[in-house]
């Protein structure tokens, strides 16, 4: 696959590639497979392993790289960026800032600015079985609003013909994984493992805490689940 060094700091050995295919893909040093080292901006090509992270990262020809610190001639369209540093061995790691061209890190954002309930709703069904990555509080809860109006509505379908929580059963079965998907996504996007959902088997404090994670807002580092869910003001 080919993508794009969204970040890369040598302090922390550790970076972003947007891939062509609009996600972003983590990466370490150890990965990166050239002498020199990378640089923000510059193409490259690179398989992805089982936990979504980038692995044998190779630059692709010296002229596709693009030196984000030095001035870009004004008869050339400049190469949007999003980090609160833009130079590569003194780079803040992840922190990102609501910078003209931000999309770059992540396309999706633009899009998804002007999404409404269904359009939400489809993303997470979209990523059915997919417990990596980000998710931001819209999704979460739009996604949760349509799975408990279907219950409802079976519910209410079992109370008419008397089928005694089959329907309901039903619905709440066929949406049990992408729930659970979409509040991994969602714990992931204010820096929690996926594995803190199992807190809700404490009582009262479990949910508690959960629902607290789950309405706090997306956090602003690039972590290893990837970048954030959402553009940052």
């Amino acid at each position: 696959m080919k993508g794009q060094i969204a970040n890369f700091s040598p302090q922390h050995g550790q970076g972003i590639i947007m891939g062509d295919d609009g996600k972003n893909y983590p990466f370490t040093s150890q990965q990166w497979q050239q002498a020199t080292a990378p640089m923000a901006g510059q193409q490259v090509e690179f398989s992805v392993d089982a936990q979504g992270y980038a692995v044998a990262v190779v630059g692709l020809a010296a002229g596709n790289a693009i030196n984000l610190n030095k001035p870009i001639d004004s008869t050339i369209a400049p190469i949007p960026h999003g980090y609160t540093n833009l130079n590569p061995t003194t780079a803040n790691y992840g922190q990102v800032t609501h910078a003209a061209g931000i999309n770059a890190v992540n396309p999706a954002w633009a899009i998804e600015e002007n999404y409404g309930f269904f359009d939400w709703v489809k993303k997470s069904l979209s990523n059915y079985a997919n417990f990596k990555g980000r998710a931001r509080r819209k999704e979460y809860w739009y996604f949760y609003l349509a799975w408990f109006m279907l219950y409802l509505g079976g519910a209410f379908i079992d109370y008419m013909i008397g089928t005694d929580g089959i329907v309901a059963g039903l619905i709440a079965l066929a949406l049990l994984i992408p729930n659970i998907a979409v509040g991994v996504r969602r714990l992931h996007d204010v820096n929690k493992s996926g594995w803190w959902m199992l807190i809700a088997f404490i009582p009262i404090i479990g949910g508690i805490m959960l629902l607290v994670w789950y309405c706090t807002d997306t956090k602003p580092n690039v972590n290893q689940w990837g970048a954030p869910a959402r553009r940052l003001p």
